[in-house]
């Protein structure tokens, strides 16, 4: 399943992208308060991309992403980087360690490449739900209706949906 969701939000997200007008991608969003749509899209990729980049080293962390400014200002360079991270996902799992510095202080939590890609899909559905935010203005723009919304609760609406 988790193979499966990863490049579907990563389409949702190029899906978006290709609606977008340049300025509502990169300028910042007043919903957003001082950030971008764009600012989110390169967010959840460098997350993706870290983990990917550092697998076959086997120690993942997400304090060292590229925090590259062409990703949140150019929309073709998301939707490059979207298409190229797609066909990267497939990797067999295996034993990682995570490290990252939580209050000035080095931590490492092992983990797993499945557990890793877990977590990048919830992130990155916590993102699309920000993102929805600020596209609700965008009269021209149209996302699917569980975009930004997790699994499990797409699946609970679901269940208490009055039958017709």
């Amino acid at each position: 399943m988790i193979l499966e969701s990863c490049p579907k939000l990563l389409n949702e997200l190029k899906t978006l992208i290709l609606q977008l007008k340049k300025e509502d991608y990169s300028q910042p969003n007043p919903v957003l308060i001082s950030s971008s749509i764009g600012q989110h899209i390169r967010h959840i990729l460098e997350l993706f991309e870290c983990l990917l980049d550092q697998y076959e080293g086997g120690i993942i962390c997400y304090d060292t992403r590229k925090r590259d400014l062409q990703l949140e200002t150019d929309p073709l360079s998301a939707i490059q980087k979207l298409e190229d991270m797609g066909f990267r996902l497939s990797k067999p799992d295996k034993n990682l360690l995570l490290i990252s510095q939580v209050d000035g202080v080095s931590c490492a939590f092992k983990t797993s490449y499945l557990r890793e890609l877990w977590y990048n899909l919830e992130h990155g559905i916590h993102h699309q739900a920000i993102i929805k935010l600020a596209c609700a203005p965008l009269d021209y723009v149209t996302l699917p209706k569980h975009f930004g919304v997790a699994p499990s609760t797409q699946v609970h609406q679901k269940s208490v949906q009055p039958t017709i």
